[in-house]
């Protein structure tokens, strides 16, 4: 197998870059909620968790439903390059540049043109990957019906908790007010 360029050639390099994009929620439809029907027939709404933001991209607080998903769309990119080593074997030609990067032959191009085609190729290929994990729930083995039940019973222990300190609460500001009477 013979290089197509050599070192120091100028080549065109097809590639891509992210941009991180938006679009509605596909569980919620941006409504931020979604409503469970009990067995009783009752509906009650739970927070949307696909469009939570609870992932690596949290910050602070920031975890609650938007409304909405990220999502990352490739776009096509041409980059001239001066190739500076050649890798060989068998069936591979790799070309090196600009401190080390790298590149397949099937990616050096002598035109803009010829890149920029080949990149909008792959972004197309990068795109429909992207798209098909919006659709994905992050946690398969988590239910909506297993959701709903614990966070139900989450705030049943949330007003117990309620409850308990209210009148802990309340206790104590009655006993302020007889330590005043005391003291007075």
């Amino acid at each position: 197998m013979e290089a197509k360029y050599k070192i120091g050639d100028k080549v065109w390099y097809a590639t891509t870059r992210t941009v991180q994009k938006t679009m509605p929620c596909s569980e919620c439809f941006g409504k931020k909620h979604l409503i469970v029907i009990l067995g009783d027939d009752s509906q009650v709404p739970i927070p949307c968790v696909s469009c939570d933001f609870r992932d690596e991209n949290s910050f602070g607080y920031d975890s609650y439903p938007h409304g909405y998903v990220h999502y990352y769309e490739f776009e096509a990119k041409a980059k001239e390059v001066v190739i500076s080593k050649v890798e060989m074997d068998a069936n591979h030609v790799e070309y090196r540049f600009d401190g080390g990067y790298c590149m397949d032959e099937d990616r050096a191009f002598d035109t803009e043109q010829e890149a920029i085609q080949k990149a909008a190729e792959l972004a197309a290929k990068h795109n429909e990957e992207e798209q098909a994990k919006i659709y994905r729930k992050e946690k398969h083995n988590r239910t909506w019906a297993w959701n709903l039940h614990y966070h139900r019973d989450c705030i049943k222990r949330a007003e117990r908790d309620l409850a308990y300190h209210t009148a802990k609460a309340y206790y104590a500001k009655t006993q302020v007010k007889e330590e005043k009477k005391v003291l007075a």
